[in-house]
């Protein structure tokens, strides 16, 4: 019963989804767009169901369920108590109900309308995952081209340390999605002044401060570079966007509970607190490094910056496999190391020919590049958030592998005309 329901809800979503990019796309381009969102949804939910039947095997679930039991626990909890008109506040106070009560709260609203029905909940993790593609694509024709959006939308869709993290009932799967989401509207809000795309920028931002506070401050440094740069429908639509963004934003952080909660975790981030987490992380974790490291101080920070972003780019290294996790991460690592050369391409055309469009994207992944380089101690928690940036950079990376072979079209004709004049001489 409780796979049919899970396989009944998750397709009549989907179709709904899938109806609405009808609608929204051209029959060619929607017809790409459709059979990658299959084709990546199908995927994730094929995984899904093989870590849900193997969800009983404990020493399966230390390796691959990891923090789902906790969400899936807590969120039946609250679940049940609002069945019962009562209310469950024990689970607030352990560390995962203080610091991931957005995503518990979600798992709850699920289980409250279908059951506790784990395998539901992952199937609809999965369908986010798949939507943060579709967002890909859009920011791709945002910034590029068809061509850009379509590759950057199958690497995004397809590239397995993508797919796995929305397999389960972690929460990176909602964490892109938002991103993603916010971002696109802060790029649409650029261009043009919408109702619609600012108050899907306010809902992403804001569920962002629920799901992953600190990422939320990254968001606002983003969106604010973005104002920083020309509006192309001129100065009057740029000040409109930028006056309904910033007044948006206030009215966010003073008059909505999710200005109560920025306001309440802001304590978070003082650099004692961050350091004693970062320590306690790298010296438990079998995968942490630099245990000695000391980020209390902002030249801790900066000492520590250069091999943390290290670890966050490019870990686990393949010298260093040691584990099944590490083993099976292995392939699409070295694929990762692969495309350095296009990224690195990419982001050097976006910063001298799109540097005002690409700006927004650009300031996002920095900030979250060095704030993840200084307080991460632990390489599978670095190989894990990686993927809030490579989404983005796999625009990047598609426009560098687009360059790379349009110079290598263009130096077939140059090769045949030198063999032409070879041929002729006497």
């Amino acid at each position: 019963m409780e796979f049919a329901i899970a396989v009944l809800v998750a397709a009549g979503t989907n179709l709904c989804i899938l109806v609405f990019l009808q609608k929204r796309y051209e029959p060619s381009v929607y017809r790409i767009v459709a059979l990658t969102y299959l084709g990546t949804l199908t995927l994730r939910c094929l995984l899904a169901v093989f870590l849900w039947f193997q969800q009983d095997d404990m020493q399966f679930t230390a390796l691959f369920w990891g923090d789902s039991g906790t969400y899936d626990a807590f969120g039946a909890a609250v679940a049940e108590g609002w069945k019962q008109e009562g209310s469950v506040t024990l689970w607030s106070q352990t560390l995962e109900g203080r610091v991931n009560s957005g995503f518990i709260y979600v798992v709850a609203v699920v289980y409250y309308i279908f059951g506790h029905n784990t395998l539901l909940m992952q199937f609809l993790n999965c369908t986010i995952g798949a939507l943060t593609t579709i967002a890909i694509f859009e920011i791709g024709l945002l910034l590029y081209d068809s061509r850009v959006a379509t590759r950057a939308m199958l690497l995004s869709a397809f590239f397995p340390q993508m797919v796995f993290w929305s397999a389960a009932l972690y929460k990176d799967a909602a964490v892109m999605l938002c991103i993603a989401l916010a971002i696109l509207a802060a790029l649409q809000l650029r261009q043009r002044s919408g109702l619609v795309w600012l108050l899907i920028y306010v809902a992403a931002a804001g569920a962002l401060v629920w799901l992953r506070f600190y990422i939320f401050y990254a968001i606002m440094a983003a969106s604010f570079a973005g104002l920083l740069s020309s509006h192309r429908r001129g100065p009057l639509f740029g000040l409109m966007s930028q006056v309904a963004l910033v007044g948006s934003v206030i009215l966010l952080l003073l008059y909505t509970p999710t200005g109560r909660e920025i306001q309440n975790r802001a304590r978070f981030l003082d650099l004692q607190q961050l350091q004693n987490a970062r320590s306690d992380l790298a010296v438990r974790a079998n995968t942490g490094f630099a245990s000695d490291a000391d980020v209390s101080t902002p030249l801790g920070v900066l000492s520590t910056l250069p091999i943390g972003v290290m670890y966050l780019l490019f870990a686990p290294f393949p010298w260093t496999v040691g584990s099944v996790r590490q083993v099976l991460s292995l392939p699409d690592v070295l694929v990762w190391y692969a495309l350095m050369p296009a990224l690195i391409r990419g982001l050097r055309s976006a910063v001298r020919h799109r540097l005002a469009q690409t700006l927004p994207i650009l300031v996002f992944t920095t900030a979250l590049t060095l704030a993840y380089g200084a307080f991460l101690g632990n390489a599978g928690t670095a190989y894990r958030q990686r993927t809030q940036i490579m989404m983005f950079y796999f625009i990047f990376i598609a426009d560098g592998l687009k360059k790379r072979q349009s110079q290598e079209l263009d130096e077939v004709p140059a090769t045949e005309n030198a063999g032409a004049q070879l041929s002729l001489t006497p």
